[in-house]
């Protein structure tokens, strides 16, 4: 560790030491991460109110993208294994340009579908490619701390973006949309230069013995039969469908349809939620060092089932107070997030062997697309029959359920694979 980071302050309160190339990977995250920031909380305004296509229509078109991705996600992982994360994610990023300057162009539902579909399945393999790549440019004792600081830096991008955006964006003018998709296909560009700068197979698998290669290659049948590995998968599923999908899809049904808060107001919410990732990560990351994985997850479960709790009692209250918890509620929700961003990807990568980093990656971002497909159609289910009490019960539920099943895993993982080094006793 002490190659990684050197300083006077205490570990966990300084970002990591990293290794040039990966500081110029998080250049082309951070560009990427202020680009989507721009466009990621206005596209359905934009289909929706700027090109006239129905609420239904667009719900279905962000179906259809999570169906797409799921899909896809395993032709993701086999690339990144067969070729590298560097050409996979020069791809993907070549797509999300491209796709992204066309959805200025988008005037009608199937140029929706079509740009939608374009940059899905351009992009399945990105973010596990980008997750390959660091695991492989930094020792195994740091990983915690660059994927924590790798979803601060993302967070921040995407607040600073949003806030931007809100400022230049007007419902009365189309063009000002346009303009923030071609500055996001821009960013992305950017992105693509850093890829481009780097070493011909950065991040590729380190080549084995000639002997070693010989045979057949292992693929998705052993991913699939590492039981342990499921276990994860599906506890993921659990947590994020009942946790991070309704922060997306239930959290602004509820909060505006149901507790009566203004929807002007949640913007304080997300920006509390944005403040307590990008101010608490790097303080989470010194709470998270020497503890059981395991642990850190079910806390996460357990803080994201009290700030559903506290979401939910907006309900009971009226004016300043329910804003107030919908706030505190969602600032909750964030520290949760920044013991997931570090701890999830940890684990899995050390599950993983080389020659499959890439599918153990693309298998544990489908936990993600399968949350998004059932989480928001869950929530519209509940809360458009007047169910809203019932999603409250599912919400702080299911992710309390999460919590104890992250527990249970403790026993399946082996004490390095939870985070915990062996004690070394010498002898006197």
């Amino acid at each position: 560790m002490d190659n990684i980071i050197v300083s006077d302050e205490p570990e966990a309160l300084v970002p990591p030491r990293l290794d040039p190339l990966v500081k110029r990977l998080f250049v082309g995250i951070a560009f990427s991460a202020l680009g989507s920031g721009l466009t990621m909380p206005f596209l359905y305004v934009y289909l929706a109110e700027m090109r006239g296509i129905s609420t239904s229509t667009v719900g279905l078109l962000f179906a259809w993208m999570g169906l797409l991705g799921f899909v896809g996600s395993p032709l993701g992982g086999t690339l990144i294994d067969r070729f590298g994360p560097r050409p996979v994610m020069i791809v993907g990023l070549t797509a999300e340009a491209i796709g992204v300057a066309s959805l200025a162009l988008v005037q009608n539902t199937w140029h929706a579908f079509l740009v939608s579909s374009f940059i899905t399945l351009g992009t399945v393999g990105l973010y596990p490619a980008s997750t390959a790549m660091l695991t492989r440019l930094v020792p195994e004792e740091a990983r915690e701390k660059v994927y924590g600081f790798q979803f601060m830096l993302l967070n921040a991008g995407l607040g600073v973006g949003g806030v931007v955006s809100g400022l230049m964006i007007s419902t009365s003018d189309v063009t000002s949309f346009q303009r923030l998709y071609l500055v996001d296909a821009l960013s992305y560009v950017v992105y693509i230069a850093v890829i481009l700068s780097l070493p011909r197979g950065t991040g590729a698998m380190a080549r084995r013995e000639a002997e070693e290669e010989i045979g057949p290659q292992p693929g998705w049948r052993e991913v699939l039969r590492d039981r342990t590995l499921v276990r994860v998968v599906a506890m993921s599923v659990v947590v994020i469908t009942f946790g991070y999908a309704q922060f997306e899809a239930g959290f602004a049904a509820y909060t505006v349809d149901v507790a009566g808060v203004p929807a002007k107001s949640l913007g304080w919410a997300f920006g509390a939620n944005t403040a307590a990732i990008v101010l608490g990560q790097l303080v989470t990351l010194r709470l998270i060092k020497g503890r059981r994985r395991t642990s850190m997850l079910a806390l996460c479960a357990a803080i994201w089932s009290l700030s559903w709790a506290v979401i939910a009692s907006s309900d009971a209250v009226d004016g300043a107070t329910s804003v107030l918890l919908v706030v505190v509620g969602l600032g909750l929700f964030g520290l949760g997030e920044t013991l997931w961003a570090p701890v999830a990807p940890a684990i899995i990568n050390d599950l993983a062997t080389e020659e499959l980093r890439g599918r153990y990656n693309a298998l544990q971002g489908m936990t993600w697309t399968v949350a998004m497909i059932v989480g928001p159609a869950l929530a519209g289910l509940l809360i458009g029959n007047g169910l809203a009490h019932v999603w409250v019960a599912c919400t702080v539920g299911g992710t309390a359920v999460g919590a104890l099943l992250f527990l249970n895993l403790r026993r399946h993982l082996t004490d390095a694979q939870d985070g915990v080094e062996a004690e070394v006793t010498l002898a006197a």
